[in-house]
Formats: C-alpha cells, sequence, structure tokens
C-alpha cells in the first residue's frame, strides 16, 4: 500500500522560489558590485603614493558578471609599471596593489557574495 504525503504551504513555497529567482540576476550584480567596491577601497590603501594621482584614479566600470578594475589612464600611464615592480621601494603602499586583495580575498568572495544576496533576497 503507498503512503500520501500532504505538504502544507506548498504554493507559498512555489511563490518565494518564483520570487527569489527573479530578483537573484539584480541581487548578485548589486552585492557583487559592493564586495568590489570593497576591493577596491583596499586596493587603494596599498596603492603606492606620490601625488596620490594613481590611487585615486583606482574604480570599478561595468556591472555584475562584466566589472573590471581599472587603475591609471587619462595622463597616468606608469600604472603597471608601479603595480609590477617588486624590487621599487615605496614608503607607503606596495607593488601587487591591485592583484593581491583579489588573490587574498579568492577563497571567501563567494561566500561574502552569497550572504549579501540573501539580505536582497
Amino acid at each position: 500500500m503507498a503512503e500520501t504525503f500532504e505538504f502544507k504551504g506548498l504554493a507559498k513555497l512555489t511563490d518565494r522560489l518564483r520570487t527569489m529567482a527573479q530578483r537573484a540576476p539584480a541581487a548578485f550584480r548589486d552585492a557583487w558590485n559592493e564586495e568590489m567596491g570593497i576591493e577596491v577601497e583596499e586596493m587603494k590603501r596599498r596603492c603606492p603614493v606620490d601625488t596620490g594621482a594613481l590611487q585615486e584614479s583606482i574604480h570599478l566600470e561595468g556591472h555584475g558578471a562584466d566589472i573590471r578594475v581599472v587603475a591609471g589612464g587619462g595622463g597616468i600611464g606608469y600604472a603597471v609599471v608601479v603595480h609590477e615592480d617588486l624590487e621599487a621601494h615605496h614608503p607607503r603602499g606596495e607593488a601587487k596593489f591591485i592583484e593581491r586583495p583579489l588573490t587574498e580575498s579568492a577563497p571567501h568572495l563567494a561566500n561574502r557574495v552569497a550572504t549579501r544576496m540573501q539580505s536582497k533576497l
């Protein structure tokens, strides 16, 4: 004899899941942008500073999965040299000021984004 089960609240759960699925792309985009904003602040904190122009040039372009970290440009053609020169001495800041924060955050970034998404869903 087959047993039967009744699931109470299944319609409400289905509606909630549908709503979450519709909101998920925007929640991801917003959570990712917020987390990358935190990363940019760390990059700026680690950026070598002489005049401050390079530090202030660090910003995000794009949205969601297409987001990019940009540094230099607009007359600041030395960004790559400053970033890559491991032999240079900087009284303030360090080489690899973009790469290192991202490398250090990589193991935790997905969880941080997921936590932010939860609050948005």
